[in-house]
């Protein structure tokens, strides 16, 4: 049975990707910072009640697919090095045959780096979390800033997401209508909870 996706939307000012100071093993990757945003009530009709759909710092014990643990583990590490190759070969996901989410255009992962850490799109009470709404999907319009894609070109950018639940990833093209790249303000439509990153096309590819 087709699972339902249940749509929630967070406002403007729900989660900032933004440059803090660390240091970790992949270089010039943002960091996260979370700063979390009730739904609005129209959305919250779509959830049940007292939960909102939040974004929080990834916890991969969590996940019910090991392979999305391990590489979101190796890109948030500081200690662990991962690349766009080797998520693609531990997701099993064939570069040559990808397509984005929202726009079906054709699109190879190699093309593009990371530039933000993993973050997690979730359905929480404030205690618990989720993945889902008792089976169904929730698909979420989510409004955040990302000091990473300042000053990029919209075209230049993907979202990548991953199913914690069964290791399925999405590529969702960012359009130039949902992009500041003044304040690097993005929205942007997930089809399901979890964790996410921001990529932009190399420079050689760019």
């Amino acid at each position: 049975m087709k699972m339902k996706k249940l749509t929630g939307v967070i406002c403007a000012a729900a989660v900032t990707l933004g440059m803090m100071t660390s240091v970790f093993a992949n270089p010039s990757i943002s960091t996260v910072s979370y700063d979390p945003e009730s739904v609005t009530a129209e959305a919250q009709d779509s959830i049940p009640d007292g939960m909102k759909v939040e974004v929080q710092e990834p916890d991969t014990t969590r996940y019910g697919n090991k392979e999305t643990a391990e590489v979101v583990d190796s890109l948030n590490s500081e200690d662990k090095k991962i690349t766009m190759e080797e998520a693609m070969d531990k997701l099993n996901v064939d570069p040559a045959k990808v397509k984005t989410e929202n726009t079906d255009k054709e699109i190879n992962p190699l093309d593009y780096d990371f530039i933000t850490k993993f973050a997690d799109l979730v359905l929480t009470d404030g205690t618990n979390v989720k993945y889902d709404n008792d089976g169904n999907v929730v698909s979420a319009k989510v409004t955040f800033k990302a000091e990473a894609a300042k000053g990029a070109k919209a075209e230049n950018l993907l979202i990548m997401q991953i199913d914690p639940k069964n290791g399925k990833v999405y590529f969702i093209e960012i359009l130039p209508e949902d992009f500041d790249p003044e304040t690097g303000e993005i929205t942007v439509t997930f089809p399901c909870l979890g964790p996410f990153t921001i990529l932009e096309k190399t420079q050689a590819d760019a």
